[in-house]
């Protein structure tokens, strides 16, 4: 790679995002500018000021991972002469900044308790979440809305993804379907591809990493639409596939709490926050965990009246799990969730 080529691929990163926002903005503020219920006006800014809060909040510490990264690097090979980006371009042309900032939030037993929780969500019960509830309220280009969660912050992706349900307008009359086997498939394999992290080794770290990534993007831009007929055979009840996803993401978070478990050597918060100032890519994660979680317990909670009381348990048994799992106590096979109810 030369050193035009890294440059060009690092400014074409933050061009991707701005036109993912461009994109994905563009009709949500159309949207709000032509609803006139004043309860879901106030709703879609309650998610908009939360999407802000948490955009600002994780790329402090994304910039200032990238930050730390170029000073390692060169405090490593020494200080290289030339201009800033020349310097720039030697730094990027010797670093792989996404393995680099993913190995270290999956390094150690605290490390990868935060991020499981993350991982699990993300390409679990949110993969679904987006892919029902994007073609029930047409929200156009759905798929966006997870590129642009693994590109910036899933807690920004998640936020303006309930502004668009928030502010929708329409909503689709055809009777939900079932699962194809590219949606339960792709969401199987990329939470074994979570459960699988700890165990990985220089080798296959990457690989494995990148196909949890990109297989929780498959189903949204190929999965069969759900109101297809005839359902594909193989498929699933959403019922099911809500509860298969609860299971192995509760599977997940109790595997991780063990190891945590066993190998604390100290008081459980107290060795939380050290982890999550421990590291910038550490602390940009763990932030966007936190801001995840705390967004959908306001989305749930704004959006429905059951089982406020088990939301309250949401940070103690992982965000994961407990999306799946109120979905599954509230929805019958039509693939709906509790969470729209209100919206309606």
């Amino acid at each position: 790679m030369n050193r035009n080529v890294a440059l060009t691929i690092f400014a074409s990163y933050f061009s991707v995002i701005a036109a993912l926002l461009a994109v994905i903005l563009r009709p949500l503020l159309r949207e709000y500018g032509l609803n006139q219920d004043s309860i879901r006006r106030k709703q879609a800014v309650l998610f908009a000021l939360l999407a802000i809060g948490s955009f600002i909040h994780t790329w402090y510490y994304m910039f200032r991972f990238m930050e730390w990264s170029f000073n390692d690097y060169e405090s490593k090979v020494g200080h290289i002469s030339g201009t800033f980006l020349d310097r720039l371009s030697n730094w990027l042309m010797e670093t792989a900044l996404f393995e680099q900032a993913w190995y270290t939030v999956c390094a150690g037993p605290v490390n990868w308790w935060i991020s499981e929780q993350l991982c699990s969500f993300t390409v679990g019960a949110w993969t679904i979440f987006i892919f029902v509830e994007g073609h029930r309220y047409k929200i156009k280009h759905a798929w966006m809305y997870m590129l642009l969660g693994q590109l910036v912050a899933i807690s920004v992706a998640s936020n303006l993804f309930y502004v668009a349900l928030s502010l929708s307008t329409s909503r689709s009359t055809r009777k939900t379907g079932a699962a194809s086997p590219v949606l339960w498939l792709s969401i199987l394999l990329s939470l074994l591809a979570v459960s699988y992290t700890p165990f990985t080794n220089e080798r296959s770290f990457l690989p494995n990493l990148l196909i949890m990534h990109s297989l929780a993007a498959v189903p949204l831009l190929f999965g069969q639409h759900l109101d297809n007929s005839p359902v594909p055979r193989f498929s699933l009840s959403f019922t099911s596939l809500y509860l298969l996803v609860c299971v192995m993401t509760a599977l997940i978070h109790t595997w991780s709490s063990l190891v945590l478990y066993q190998s604390s050597d100290g008081p459980f918060l107290a060795a939380l926050w050290r982890t999550l100032y421990s590291h910038p890519a550490q602390s940009s994660i763990g932030w966007d965990t936190i801001w995840t979680t705390a967004s959908f317990m306001v989305w749930a909670l704004t959006t429905t009246a059951t089982h406020r009381i088990a939301l309250l348990v949401t940070p103690l048994v992982s965000v994961g799990p407990m999306a799946s799992a109120l979905t599954f106590l509230s929805n019958g096979d039509e693939g709906s969730t509790q969470f729209s109810q209100k919206t309606e």
